[in-house]
């Protein structure tokens, strides 16, 4: 296959994107009702296999949306089914959300990664970072997601649960971190030399650039995760809220920088190449996070993070870079996948990526922020 050709194989025309996006438009052309949520099921499902986007539709899809989706998947191209949109929405045109811009679907994840760098595989990651377990809003135990993570070839990993201040999900206290400081160390004792744990912590970055989390309790875990989790007011400019958070002491990572979310949220606006170079200025990494509806940051805000000196969540000179797939369960633990392709569709440089790195030099990272 050409390096231009489209990531879809056998006999689907059209590129799964292009359907998904067809069939998204095509449901908010709908009023609220059974019409509208069966054609966001098909658009997820075409979005989200590996393979052909059309069977993928057609799976679950009714009778009568049937048709339509056989008539999309047989269109030359993505031009054509847009053009067919049109058609089928009375003549409107009907523009891509710019929720949806930037994503890439599960298809094309699976071909970046067929052909890029083998250096930057999944398999070759050291490190499995940003995973969460039922101490906050996680669906399993801190032993079964580390076992998990053995069990993928990973040597280390990083438990990130998120602090009190996200109400939502449940957050640990200084009490819930102490307690499972002592689950991370029994096994690291008994386990340790085949899969060492590092306690990490995702804190809230509050409206005004100030974390959830005061200093001294900060210092208690090894990784400090800053994030954005509220307060995303589109029309401001969160240049400075974001340039006082990773100016704080004792941050070492800047996760989700966007706080996008695929369908529902454009994130922030910032002027990303000066919060990127302040990262690298205080020795903060920045993550590229897998989970297929954030993959934030896209890659094309990974070359600006790349070009401004910075690393994403992965690591080395200047800005950091760290690979996450924010976890909620064992089987998330493959999103680490989408940080991988994200990150090989950007070029970003192997060195630059700290989940590459030994346990002790991760450590020894930490220890140097």
């Amino acid at each position: 296959m050409s390096r231009g050709a489209s990531p879809n194989r056998g006999c689907d025309r059209v590129p799964n994107e292009a359907l998904a996006e067809a069939l998204f438009a095509l449901s908010e052309a709908e009023p609220p009702g059974d019409r509208r949520l069966a054609l966001l099921r098909a658009g997820y499902a075409a979005f989200d296999t590996a393979g052909g986007a059309r069977p993928a539709a057609l799976a679950d899809a009714p009778d009568w949306l049937r048709p339509l989706i056989e008539q999309l998947a047989a269109c030359r191209g993505a031009d054509a089914v847009a053009a067919a949109v049109g058609r089928l929405a009375g003549g409107r045109p009907l523009r891509p959300r710019a929720t949806r811009s930037g994503f890439l679907a599960r298809s094309a994840i699976a071909e970046i990664l067929r052909r890029g760098p083998s250096e930057l595989h999944p398999r070759r990651l050291r490190g499995a970072c940003h995973w969460h377990t039922h101490d906050s809003d996680g669906k399993a135990a801190l032993a079964a997601m580390a076992r998990a993570c053995a069990e993928k070839g990973h040597a280390w990993s990083l438990v990130s649960d998120h602090s009190r201040g996200l109400e939502v999900a449940s957050g640990l206290d200084r009490e819930g971190l102490r307690l499972q400081r002592g689950r991370i160390a029994r096994w690291n004792r008994e386990r340790g030399d085949e899969h060492r744990v590092f306690q990490g912590l995702e804190v809230e970055v509050l409206a005004d650039g100030t974390l959830d989390v005061p200093h001294g309790e900060r210092l208690e875990v090894s990784c400090v995760l800053a994030a954005v989790h509220s307060h995303f007011d589109p029309d401001r400019d969160q240049t400075d809220r974001l340039l006082r958070a990773v100016a704080t002491p004792g941050v070492h990572v800047l996760a989700h920088p966007r706080g996008r979310h695929f369908h529902h949220r454009q994130g922030l606006r910032a002027r990303w190449e000066k919060v990127f170079a302040a990262c690298a200025d205080h020795g903060v990494a920045v993550e590229i996070n897998g989970f297929p509806r954030r993959q934030d940051l896209d890659a094309d805000l990974a070359r600006v993070a790349v070009a401004a000196g910075c690393d994403l969540m992965l690591g080395s000179a200047g800005c950091d870079l760290m690979l996450g797939s924010d976890a909620h369960a064992v089987p998330h633990l493959e999103f680490d996948a989408y940080a991988a392709a994200i990150a090989m569709a950007a070029e970003v440089p192997r060195q630059r990526v700290l989940n590459v790195r030994h346990a002790d030099e991760f450590e020894a990272w930490l220890n140097d922020r």
